[in-house]
């Protein structure tokens, strides 16, 4: 189960990149990952494909926390122009 649970994961992971804004797609494939890693009778494989699944789903995070972060400046001139 917890193999079928980190492949799940991992494919979660990666598609968080296809599509812009899939943050709830890289959350749920850590979540995911975290709750295949806690199993006590997950395998090698499983193991590995968790990891993967835990290491995409934040690498997507971060990297749009980090877009968000660089044009916040734009976001909050936009904001202004449009409260007026």
């Amino acid at each position: 189960m917890s193999t079928k649970l980190a492949a799940a994961a991992l494919a979660m992971g990666a598609l968080s990149f296809v599509h812009l804004f899939g943050m709830e797609k890289a959350s749920l494939a850590v979540a995911f990952g975290v709750l295949a890693l806690r199993d006590p009778e997950i395998t090698s494989r499983g193991r590995k494909l968790a990891k993967a699944a835990v290491i995409t789903g934040l690498a997507y995070l971060v990297l749009i926390a980090g877009l968000f972060l660089h044009h916040l400046p734009m976001l909050n001139s936009m904001a202004s122009k449009l409260a007026k």
